[in-house]
């Protein structure tokens, strides 16, 4: 391996060295020719150009739209909605924030009950920024309660949080779902027919932006 040494006025020194593993290819990084300021995020267009990111940029985006024919129900006890919203994350940047945004329509048939939503970091076993504890009170981003009409009960969830990235480890990000007891739910109603029964998607997103 080849290094560049760049050596303080007072003695020590800082190296740049080659990747551990030996490129496909030779590989050449075009500087910029502004100077960062602080808060900036230095990052590559893809084809070597290094450019500086100001505070806000959106650094990555990573999302899950799903959709299906088949109803998924989720009540009682807070867990995890489906496995199919998991998203695998790295922060680019260790003093980034997340943007967390949840949506999705969801009936909760003919039912007075509470439903709770929250973001959940299934590789720290915890929810995300979660508000402070207050007694026994659940812990979560959202939560609402229907008022009983009828078995097509239709409801709106739209959690978002913004939440430090503290460090570029990869963790799994999800989305946890509970009630009171009766099921919410998804993708498609009990009910049919054009005047009642309807089929709706659900989105997922996590939005990296500089500090």
């Amino acid at each position: 391996m080849s290094n560049i040494k760049l050596v303080h006025s007072g003695g020590n020194s800082v190296s740049l060295t080659t990747p551990t593993s030996n490129p496909s290819s030779n590989i050449t990084f075009k500087l910029p020719q502004a100077d960062g300021s602080a808060g900036q995020v230095l990052q590559t267009d893809g084809s070597g150009n290094l450019s500086f990111a100001e505070s806000g940029t959106v650094l990555q985006v990573k999302h899950k739209y799903l959709t299906s024919s088949s109803q998924l129900a989720k009540g009682g006890a807070i867990g995890e909605l489906t496995t199919d919203l998991r998203i695998d994350f790295t922060p680019k940047a260790a003093d980034s924030n997340l943007i967390m945004e949840f949506n999705s329509s969801f009936v909760s048939p003919n039912s007075p009950n509470l439903q709770f939503c929250l973001f959940y970091d299934n590789t720290a076993g915890a929810g995300v920024s979660l508000p402070p504890a207050n007694g026994s009170r659940s812990r979560v981003h959202w939560t609402n309660r229907t008022r009983p009409y009828d078995p097509n009960d239709n409801n709106f969830v739209s959690a978002k949080i913004v939440t430090p990235a503290n460090n570029t480890n990869a963790r799994q990000y999800t989305i946890h779902w509970g009630t009171e007891g009766a099921a919410s739910q998804f993708f498609t109603s009990t009910l049919s027919g054009a005047g009642a029964g309807t089929v709706y998607p659900m989105t997922f997103i996590i939005m990296e932006i500089a500090a």
